[in-house]
């Protein structure tokens, strides 16, 4: 049985492309489809890994994976909407925050963000890594998204087991 710490989020279906069940998905950018054993779906609250038969980029934030088992668009249509799972075995130091410990960027989704004086950012929702600072995507209270960059010289305290991070917010950048 696969469990939830033995997973990282890297990714998200988006929906079937054409009728031979290739699904049209979001990858994160620093994940190579190449080096995982399988991709894992939360199929009705259980984790079903799938085996990639093929892939292709489609531009440059997608990419139209074939998947076992998948042969038509009515089955692609079933699978998409959901994060796509790799295990955390399969992606070595990738994506990793800190690659001693195996910490991802991924595993902060959900995490409290805290600025330097301990008052709340907001809920940490994604992440983008797409640039040369990587940027948490944090939910603040009166819920817009507010983008905070993250380094390790920017972290204060990190609490994994009660999902807290505490950072140095530069200043003037919450009333952006």
């Amino acid at each position: 049985m696969i469990r939830d710490n033995e997973l990282s989020v890297i990714g998200r279906t988006l929906k079937p492309h054409g009728i031979n069940g290739e699904i049209s998905a979001t990858v994160d950018s620093d994940v190579d489809l190449d080096d995982l054993r399988c991709i894992v779906l939360d199929i009705d609250g259980i984790y079903v890994p799938f085996f990639i038969n093929s892939y292709r980029s489609r531009g440059s934030e997608a990419v139209l994976i074939t998947i076992d088992g998948i042969k038509d668009e009515n089955q692609a249509a079933a699978v998409c909407g959901l994060d796509i799972h790799a295990l955390k075995s399969d992606l070595g130091e990738q994506g990793s925050l800190d690659g001693d410990d195996g910490f991802y960027m991924s595993d902060l989704i959900g995490f409290k963000l805290l600025d330097q004086a301990g008052h709340t950012v907001g809920t940490i929702s994604g992440y983008d890594d797409s640039t040369a600072n990587t940027l948490l995507i944090v939910d603040n209270e009166e819920g817009e998204s507010i983008y905070v960059p993250i380094a390790d010289e920017l972290i204060n305290d990190f609490d994994a087991e009660a999902r807290v991070i505490s950072i140095n917010v530069p200043e003037g950048l919450l009333e952006l």
